[in-house]
């Protein structure tokens, strides 16, 4: 507990500070989140019981605690006595070679190859198959025994025929050791299509099986139209969890549950404050709550207090949560997101930041708002509009970059 304040004393000792700012990190109080757990622990239910249901999606923009809410479900997995496979997904993810290591931890994990029975068996040459058809970028998958591949598991050529044999006989080995497997992957709107499109086939025949085995997958808004893109009945597979900013209530309980749990307080108005400026964003509630507990005497925080940290924990969001996006952005496509931003918050058209860059056409701005999008700086909500995929960018890019006035005569006023 925090030691009896003197006055001018800070009694807040940093081994008991209870927030935890960054990503993935499981907050002391994960509020207002306990639909999205009932709703995943409903799924393991119907998958072991025998009737079947849709992998998950955990949609939402940075900071609202997709990863955070990902790792839970693995714990409410675990506690269900099924295997977890995860994986955080960037634009050099191998799929197919991902989807092989993953399968081969999960058919370890079920029991020692001398055990396996026949689904296991298959499950063993499945995987053979697929390092001999796909070369996996040399990946090794062998696992002991004496299985070897097989022809026609898992060798056709056929990337959705091959890992739909692969998760098939994995679901199948699964229900003979009456278990599950638990697929978690993280920012999957990275994933490339093609071998996309042959997982999402894969999951369908699963699913037709009603075997015990499922996909959470998380990602930014736009993982919708790559997954649309890469087959056409995806949103009939996949169940949508929505992932926002907190509610009042949730917001109050995420600051100020882990204060008072820790021997802190905050007065009414100090609460009001942090609210206001986080907007409900997990993320950012952790970390306001942080440099008050670094920097406020305690133990109950007033809004002088909040006031006193505002700045340093803009300057920390600056610098960490903001900053390290913009370092990696070449100059037309700093100035794309620069004029996004003097249209505030929401989506724009296409059209209207080609015309605040002064441009005649929308042609060479599409193809910059293409490029972050693949970067995951911006989503398309609707056809021909931009939003952002990262809460108070538009704040944070009009405190820190000028708009660029380009004259309407300049042939491309983004290279």
């Amino acid at each position: 507990m925090a030691a009896n304040n003197r006055k001018g004393w800070k009694v807040l000792t940093p081994e008991l500070n209870p927030y935890t700012p960054g990503a993935g990190r499981r907050p002391t109080a994960l509020a207002g989140r306990q639909i999205e757990q009932d709703s995943f622990s409903t799924t393991l239910r119907r998958l072991r019981n025998g009737p079947g249901a849709s992998c998950l999606l955990v949609i939402g923009l940075r900071g609202v605690g997709k990863t955070v809410l990902l790792n839970r479900f693995a714990r409410l997995a675990l506690d269900q006595d099924w295997i977890v496979a995860d994986h955080e997904f960037d634009s050099r993810t191998d799929l197919v070679a991902t989807i092989a290591t993953l399968a081969r931890q999960a058919l370890l994990e079920m029991a020692p190859p001398s055990t396996w029975q026949k689904a296991g068996k298959r499950t063993a040459r499945a995987l053979h198959g697929l390092k001999a058809t796909y070369s996996l970028a040399g990946l090794t998958v062998s696992i002991g025994g004496s299985e070897a591949a097989e022809p026609g598991v898992a060798d056709s050529g056929d990337l959705s025929r091959d890992l739909t044999d692969l998760l098939v006989s994995l679901g199948e080995a699964a229900r003979d050791r009456g278990t599950g497997v638990v697929l978690l992957f993280d920012e999957l709107q990275f994933a490339q299509i093609e071998p996309l499109g042959a997982l999402v086939a894969a999951l369908h025949k699963v699913g037709q099986r009603e075997l015990p085995l499922t996909l959470v997958g998380a990602g930014l808004p736009q993982l919708r139209g790559v997954l649309a893109e890469a087959r056409s009945y995806s949103e009939r597979l996949f169940s949508v969890i929505e992932v926002g900013p907190l509610s009042q209530d949730a917001a109050y309980e995420a600051l100020v549950t882990p204060a008072v749990q820790a021997g802190a307080d905050y007065d009414k108005d100090a609460v009001s404050a942090v609210l206001t400026f986080t907007e409900g964003y997990p993320y950012f509630l952790q970390a306001y709550g942080d440099h008050l507990w670094q920097e406020a005497a305690g133990p109950t925080f007033s809004l002088a207090d909040v006031q006193r940290t505002e700045k340093t924990v803009r300057q920390a969001l600056d610098n960490g949560f903001f900053r390290f996006r913009t370092d990696r952005l070449t100059p037309r496509q700093r100035r794309y997101l620069r004029a996004m931003a003097e249209h505030g918050s929401g989506e724009v058209s296409s059209g209207d930041v080609a015309a605040t860059l002064g441009m005649t056409s929308s042609a060479p701005a599409g193809r910059v708002r293409d490029e972050l999008i693949q970067k995951g700086l911006i989503y398309s909500p609707r056809l021909g509009r931009a939003a952002f995929t990262v809460p108070q960018f538009d704040d944070y890019l009009r405190r820190h970059f000028e708009l660029e006035q380009h004259a309407p005569a300049q042939k491309n006023p983004l290279s």
